[in-house]
Protein backbone atom coordinates (compact mmCIF):
# COMPACT_ATOMS: atom_id res chain seq x y z
CA UNK A 1 0.00 0.00 0.00
CA UNK A 2 3.03 2.51 0.97
CA UNK A 3 5.56 1.23 -2.02
CA UNK A 4 5.03 4.39 -3.67
CA UNK A 5 5.69 6.89 -0.40
CA UNK A 6 8.80 4.93 0.39
CA UNK A 7 9.97 4.49 -3.70
CA UNK A 8 9.53 8.31 -3.96
CA UNK A 9 11.64 9.30 -0.25
CA UNK A 10 14.31 6.87 -1.10
CA UNK A 11 14.91 8.15 -4.71
CA UNK A 12 13.94 11.81 -3.57
CA UNK A 13 17.01 13.42 -5.26
CA UNK A 14 17.10 11.25 -8.21
CA UNK A 15 13.32 12.25 -8.57
CA UNK A 16 13.41 15.80 -8.01
CA UNK A 17 15.43 15.87 -11.47
CA UNK A 18 11.64 15.11 -13.12
CA UNK A 19 10.80 18.53 -11.86
CA UNK A 20 11.77 21.69 -14.41
CA UNK A 21 13.55 19.08 -16.36
CA UNK A 22 14.45 20.03 -19.97
CA UNK A 23 10.98 20.34 -21.72
CA UNK A 24 8.80 20.10 -18.69
CA UNK A 25 6.82 22.75 -19.53
CA UNK A 26 5.93 22.00 -22.55
CA UNK A 27 5.38 18.36 -21.25
CA UNK A 28 3.21 19.90 -18.73
CA UNK A 29 1.10 21.90 -21.21
CA UNK A 30 0.61 18.76 -23.89
CA UNK A 31 -1.08 17.26 -20.44
CA UNK A 32 -3.82 18.84 -21.35
CA UNK A 33 -4.63 17.93 -24.89
CA UNK A 34 -5.89 15.12 -26.09
CA UNK A 35 -8.70 14.68 -23.03
CA UNK A 36 -12.61 13.83 -23.91
CA UNK A 37 -14.79 16.28 -25.14
CA UNK A 38 -17.13 16.04 -21.98
CA UNK A 39 -14.07 16.93 -19.99
CA UNK A 40 -13.19 20.33 -22.08
CA UNK A 41 -17.00 20.80 -21.25
CA UNK A 42 -17.05 20.51 -17.45
CA UNK A 43 -13.69 22.74 -17.16
CA UNK A 44 -15.35 25.48 -19.03
CA UNK A 45 -18.62 24.99 -17.72
CA UNK A 46 -17.25 25.21 -14.28
CA UNK A 47 -15.32 28.39 -15.01
CA UNK A 48 -18.72 29.81 -15.98
CA UNK A 49 -19.86 29.18 -12.67
CA UNK A 50 -16.94 30.43 -11.29
CA UNK A 51 -16.97 33.86 -12.58
CA UNK A 52 -20.62 33.69 -11.63
CA UNK A 53 -19.53 33.46 -7.67
CA UNK A 54 -16.82 35.23 -7.90
CA UNK A 55 -19.54 38.44 -9.15
CA UNK A 56 -21.77 37.67 -6.66
CA UNK A 57 -19.26 37.27 -3.90
CA UNK A 58 -16.36 39.88 -4.43
CA UNK A 59 -18.27 42.68 -2.58
CA UNK A 60 -18.56 41.17 0.43
CA UNK A 61 -15.41 39.26 0.95
CA UNK A 62 -12.79 40.35 -2.07
CA UNK A 63 -9.88 38.50 -0.97
CA UNK A 64 -11.44 35.11 0.24
CA UNK A 65 -13.28 35.09 -2.90
CA UNK A 66 -10.41 35.71 -5.27
CA UNK A 67 -8.50 33.15 -3.91
CA UNK A 68 -11.73 30.34 -4.21
CA UNK A 69 -11.98 31.57 -7.46
CA UNK A 70 -8.13 30.23 -8.24
CA UNK A 71 -8.80 27.74 -6.28
CA UNK A 72 -12.03 26.56 -7.40
CA UNK A 73 -10.98 26.34 -11.24
CA UNK A 74 -7.63 24.48 -10.31
CA UNK A 75 -9.07 22.25 -8.23
CA UNK A 76 -11.18 21.35 -11.30
CA UNK A 77 -8.33 21.34 -13.57
CA UNK A 78 -7.14 18.76 -11.11
CA UNK A 79 -9.71 16.38 -10.99
CA UNK A 80 -10.53 16.43 -14.74
CA UNK A 81 -6.66 15.50 -15.49
CA UNK A 82 -6.82 12.99 -12.89
CA UNK A 83 -9.70 11.34 -14.63
CA UNK A 84 -7.67 11.42 -18.27
CA UNK A 85 -4.90 10.53 -16.55
CA UNK A 86 -2.66 13.61 -16.70
CA UNK A 87 0.30 14.29 -15.08
CA UNK A 88 -0.68 17.98 -14.90
CA UNK A 89 -3.13 17.21 -11.75
CA UNK A 90 0.39 17.37 -9.42
CA UNK A 91 0.77 21.47 -10.23
CA UNK A 92 -2.47 21.94 -10.69
CA UNK A 93 -3.91 19.81 -7.23
CA UNK A 94 -0.92 21.34 -5.23
CA UNK A 95 -1.78 25.15 -5.90
CA UNK A 96 -5.24 24.55 -5.66
CA UNK A 97 -4.69 22.97 -2.28
CA UNK A 98 -3.28 25.72 -0.96
CA UNK A 99 -5.96 27.86 -2.22
CA UNK A 100 -8.64 25.47 -0.92
CA UNK A 101 -7.13 25.07 2.46
CA UNK A 102 -6.58 29.13 2.88
CA UNK A 103 -10.63 29.60 2.25
CA UNK A 104 -11.23 26.80 4.29
CA UNK A 105 -9.79 28.47 7.34
CA UNK A 106 -11.07 31.70 6.75
CA UNK A 107 -14.61 30.21 6.72
CA UNK A 108 -13.64 28.34 9.58
CA UNK A 109 -14.10 24.91 7.36
CA UNK A 110 -11.06 23.22 9.14
CA UNK A 111 -12.11 20.03 7.81
CA UNK A 112 -11.87 20.78 4.17
CA UNK A 113 -8.61 23.01 5.45
CA UNK A 114 -6.90 19.93 6.63
CA UNK A 115 -7.94 17.64 3.76
CA UNK A 116 -6.21 20.42 1.21
CA UNK A 117 -3.07 20.28 2.98
CA UNK A 118 -3.22 16.22 3.51
CA UNK A 119 -3.41 16.41 -0.29
CA UNK A 120 -0.49 19.07 -1.07
CA UNK A 121 1.60 16.59 1.48
CA UNK A 122 0.81 13.22 1.14
CA UNK A 123 -0.61 13.16 -2.68
CA UNK A 124 0.18 16.37 -4.95
CA UNK A 125 4.20 16.13 -4.04
CA UNK A 126 4.42 12.97 -4.49
CA UNK A 127 2.53 12.74 -8.08
CA UNK A 128 4.75 15.89 -8.82
CA UNK A 129 7.83 13.65 -8.45
CA UNK A 130 7.04 10.07 -8.92
CA UNK A 131 7.95 8.73 -12.39
CA UNK A 132 4.95 6.93 -12.42
CA UNK A 133 2.86 10.54 -13.00
CA UNK A 134 5.35 11.64 -15.02
CA UNK A 135 4.85 9.19 -18.16
CA UNK A 136 1.98 7.61 -19.65
CA UNK A 137 -0.21 6.33 -16.60
CA UNK A 138 -2.07 3.16 -16.52
CA UNK A 139 -4.80 2.37 -14.12
CA UNK A 140 -4.93 -0.62 -12.44
CA UNK A 141 -7.50 -2.84 -10.14
CA UNK A 142 -7.44 -4.80 -7.15
CA UNK A 143 -6.68 -8.05 -7.48
CA UNK A 144 -8.54 -9.81 -4.51
CA UNK A 145 -10.80 -9.33 -1.75
CA UNK A 146 -7.68 -8.51 0.23
CA UNK A 147 -6.92 -5.42 -0.97
CA UNK A 148 -10.24 -4.57 0.14
CA UNK A 149 -9.59 -5.48 3.39
CA UNK A 150 -6.46 -3.93 3.67
CA UNK A 151 -7.93 -0.26 2.85
CA UNK A 152 -11.17 -0.37 4.52
CA UNK A 153 -8.77 -0.78 7.65
CA UNK A 154 -7.01 1.74 6.25
CA UNK A 155 -10.18 3.68 6.27
CA UNK A 156 -11.41 2.76 9.74
CA UNK A 157 -8.58 3.36 11.60
CA UNK A 158 -7.90 7.02 9.96
CA UNK A 159 -10.93 7.95 10.49
CA UNK A 160 -11.13 6.70 14.19
CA UNK A 161 -7.75 8.74 14.84
CA UNK A 162 -9.31 11.97 12.87
CA UNK A 163 -12.89 11.91 14.60
CA UNK A 164 -10.60 11.59 18.04
CA UNK A 165 -8.67 14.21 17.23
CA UNK A 166 -11.79 16.80 15.99
CA UNK A 167 -13.93 15.57 19.32
CA UNK A 168 -11.30 17.47 21.41
CA UNK A 169 -11.99 20.86 19.26
CA UNK A 170 -14.82 23.15 18.41
CA UNK A 171 -15.63 21.25 15.24
CA UNK A 172 -19.50 21.51 15.20
CA UNK A 173 -19.16 18.92 12.53
CA UNK A 174 -17.24 15.99 14.04
CA UNK A 175 -18.91 12.92 12.36
CA UNK A 176 -19.81 14.51 9.36
CA UNK A 177 -16.04 16.12 9.01
CA UNK A 178 -13.74 13.23 10.16
CA UNK A 179 -15.71 11.14 8.18
CA UNK A 180 -14.82 13.09 4.88
CA UNK A 181 -11.14 13.71 5.48
CA UNK A 182 -10.67 9.81 6.01
CA UNK A 183 -12.55 9.25 2.74
CA UNK A 184 -9.79 12.19 1.04
CA UNK A 185 -7.16 10.37 3.00
CA UNK A 186 -8.34 7.11 1.60
CA UNK A 187 -8.72 8.06 -1.78
CA UNK A 188 -5.23 9.91 -1.73
CA UNK A 189 -3.59 6.44 -1.45
CA UNK A 190 -5.88 4.84 -4.00
CA UNK A 191 -5.02 7.39 -6.26
CA UNK A 192 -1.02 7.72 -5.78
CA UNK A 193 -1.39 3.85 -6.50
CA UNK A 194 -3.23 4.45 -9.37
CA UNK A 195 -6.34 2.25 -8.28
CA UNK A 196 -9.29 2.49 -10.21
CA UNK A 197 -11.51 2.13 -7.19
CA UNK A 198 -9.98 5.45 -5.95
CA UNK A 199 -13.48 6.20 -8.07
CA UNK A 200 -15.65 4.78 -5.61
CA UNK A 201 -14.69 6.70 -2.63
CA UNK A 202 -14.12 10.09 -4.77
CA UNK A 203 -17.71 9.88 -5.63
CA UNK A 204 -19.15 9.40 -2.15
CA UNK A 205 -16.83 11.98 -1.01
CA UNK A 206 -17.96 14.39 -3.56
CA UNK A 207 -21.75 13.94 -2.17
CA UNK A 208 -20.11 14.13 1.55
CA UNK A 209 -18.14 17.31 0.88
CA UNK A 210 -21.35 19.10 -1.23
CA UNK A 211 -23.31 18.51 1.76
CA UNK A 212 -20.55 19.70 4.16
CA UNK A 213 -20.23 23.13 2.00
CA UNK A 214 -23.84 23.27 1.91
CA UNK A 215 -23.95 23.04 5.50
CA UNK A 216 -21.54 25.86 6.07
CA UNK A 217 -23.32 28.20 3.45
CA UNK A 218 -26.14 28.07 5.76
CA UNK A 219 -23.99 29.01 8.61
CA UNK A 220 -23.27 32.08 7.26
CA UNK A 221 -19.65 31.11 6.14
CA UNK A 222 -18.64 30.37 2.38
CA UNK A 223 -19.80 30.74 -0.80
CA UNK A 224 -20.53 28.91 -3.95
CA UNK A 225 -17.59 28.23 -5.97
CA UNK A 226 -16.45 25.52 -3.79
CA UNK A 227 -20.13 23.94 -3.95
CA UNK A 228 -19.89 24.29 -8.00
CA UNK A 229 -16.10 22.68 -7.67
CA UNK A 230 -17.27 19.82 -5.93
CA UNK A 231 -20.54 19.32 -7.90
CA UNK A 232 -18.35 19.57 -11.11
CA UNK A 233 -15.69 16.49 -9.16
CA UNK A 234 -19.29 14.42 -8.88
CA UNK A 235 -19.75 14.73 -12.76
CA UNK A 236 -16.06 13.91 -13.26
CA UNK A 237 -16.46 10.73 -11.49
CA UNK A 238 -18.97 9.33 -13.39
CA UNK A 239 -16.87 10.45 -16.37
CA UNK A 240 -14.45 8.30 -14.99
CA UNK A 241 -16.84 5.60 -14.24
CA UNK A 242 -18.54 5.35 -17.88
CA UNK A 243 -16.37 6.94 -20.38
CA UNK A 244 -13.90 5.13 -22.82
CA UNK A 245 -10.77 7.25 -21.70
CA UNK A 246 -11.86 6.81 -18.18
CA UNK A 247 -9.64 4.53 -15.28
CA UNK A 248 -12.79 1.72 -15.72
CA UNK A 249 -12.31 1.07 -19.86
CA UNK A 250 -8.25 1.73 -19.85
CA UNK A 251 -6.81 -0.86 -17.11
CA UNK A 252 -4.07 -2.89 -16.78
CA UNK A 253 -5.92 -6.18 -16.05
Amino acid sequence: MFDRYKDVLTHLSEYSHNVFRKGYFSWLLNQCRGWGTFSYALLTFNFVLQVISLVQSISQAPLQSIIAFIGGNLSVACVIGISNRSGIQGWAGAISAICIATTGFMAGNFATAWEQIGYLLFLDLFCILDPKWNNDIQAEKFESWVEWLKYLIFFGAAWAVIYFIFSMTSDPRVFLDSLNLAMAITGSLLELNRKREQYYVWTISSVFTIALWTQTMLQGDGNFALIFSYSIFFLNDMYAFFSKHGWFKSTNE
